[in-house]
């Protein structure tokens, strides 16, 4: 494994938990995950948006530089005092790109939404979407990694789940 892998799972109906596998730093898990939604969790958004728009210090980049996003918990028993300075001083320290992070899902989900012809019962589709600077070109790539995520996502069961690779970098 390189990087970091991300684990989507369908833990009940209308649930979901996000598991986070780390090379380093020990592994997270954010359960339940906010933003259900049968056609694809709020935090694939954040995954597609933060990676194809080279965010690395939003929540998949600080998760990956040893933080915890403010909200995933410890898998294993690593919650001492030092652990959880360490972790304090690298939330300080990354996550610059949160807020850029969640403009972006704001602006790219209810576009994906309307070009797929997806309806549901979704404040999104009832308003429009805010400004973006994003290009037709932007759009489109993020359109493709959602539309193939969201077909896996959609075919999961209840106990199943998908995993993306959060890639390293320099």
């Amino acid at each position: 494994m390189t990087g970091m892998q991300v684990r989507f799972e369908r833990t009940a109906h209308r649930r979901y938990a996000v598991a986070v596998i780390r090379t380093r730093h020990g592994n997270l898990r954010l359960d339940p995950a906010p933003g259900y939604s049968d056609l694809i969790p709020h935090d694939v958004v954040h995954f597609v948006v933060e990676d194809e728009f080279g965010l690395r210090q939003g929540i998949f980049g600080q998760i990956a530089a040893g933080g915890n996003a403010g909200t995933f918990v410890p898998t294993e028993e690593l919650r001492t005092k030092a652990w959880a300075r360490q972790v304090e001083r690298r939330n300080r320290s990354t996550g610059g790109d949160m807020g850029r992070s969640e403009d972006l899902a704001a602006q790219v989900y209810p576009r994906w939404l309307r070009h797929g012809g997806h309806l549901p019962g979704s404040h999104y589709v009832r308003q429009d979407p805010p400004a973006t600077e994003l290009t037709a070109t932007d759009l489109d790539r993020a359109f493709e990694r959602l539309d193939a995520l969201s077909r896996e996502w959609r075919a999961l069961e209840v106990g199943g789940s998908m995993t993306v690779e959060w890639p390293e970098r320099p």
